[in-house]
């Protein structure tokens, strides 16, 4: 194997490569995108690459999963200094590869970590390692699938209620998608856009009407805003 080649092989697409600008990010998550920048350029909370120009593409798969975490946390009604207490001590304690299956959860105030590898959990408050917890309220994770390595491996999108959308960077070059039948929202919206009807783009894609019904109010929504 030549140089090159073991260099792309040691390429992990949900880790390595820039697929999103942080707008798009943003509106994946359903967040401001003020809060995301905050996130990633002034805490460090979900991670970025190097960009050579702005306006390129510079947040990984990684970024989108991270963002959901966080984000998730202030659904369930974490404060933003306890999210991001807990998590730059998640960094510090695990790395990069913080966002782990199984590893994580929240008790409404606290994100928690679980150090137990095996058997009945362990949990701790992350931000300073106190332990005891007795158990969670949630795990904090309902809309990101794991791989057998345990890493992310795709996210699914609840901005679309009624369809299930996912962003896998293992298809769709990292865009949005239909997980049954694997067409890009993007293509779905264009579609509608363009003049035809909702019966027509159902039948275009082998679509059930509902589904294109709720990314058209998606997409309706963020021209919208």
């Amino acid at each position: 194997m030549g140089r090159r080649e073991a260099r792309a092989a040691d390429v992990d697409v949900r880790i390595d490569v820039p697929l999103y600008t942080l707008t798009e990010v943003a509106d994946f998550v359903e967040m401001p995108e003020s809060t995301l920048r905050y996130w990633v350029a002034k805490k460090h909370l979900v991670r970025a690459l190097p960009r050579a120009r702005r306006g390129d593409a510079y947040l990984p798969f990684m970024a989108v999963a991270e963002a959901e975490f966080i984000h998730g946390m202030r659904r369930a009604g974490l404060r933003l200094a306890a999210v991001e207490e807990g998590v730059t001590a998640l960094r510090k304690q695990l790395g990069a590869g913080w966002l782990q299956r199984d590893h994580l959860a929240h008790d409404g105030v606290d994100i928690l970590r679980n150090l137990a590898e095996l058997g009945d959990p362990e949990w701790i408050r992350a931000r300073d390692a106190q332990a005891g917890i007795p158990g969670y309220i949630g795990m904090g994770l309902e809309h990101i699938e794991f791989d057998t390595d345990g890493i992310p491996g795709r996210v699914r999108l609840a901005k679309y209620e009624g369809a299930e959308v996912i962003i896998d960077p293992r298809f769709g070059f990292g865009q949005p998608i239909l997980d049954e039948q694997g067409v890009r929202v993007q293509d779905v919206a264009d579609l509608f856009l363009a003049g035809d009807s909702i019966a027509v783009v159902s039948e275009e894609f082998g679509v059930a009407e509902p589904v294109v019904e709720s990314i058209v109010r998606s997409y309706a929504r963020r021209r919208a805003a």
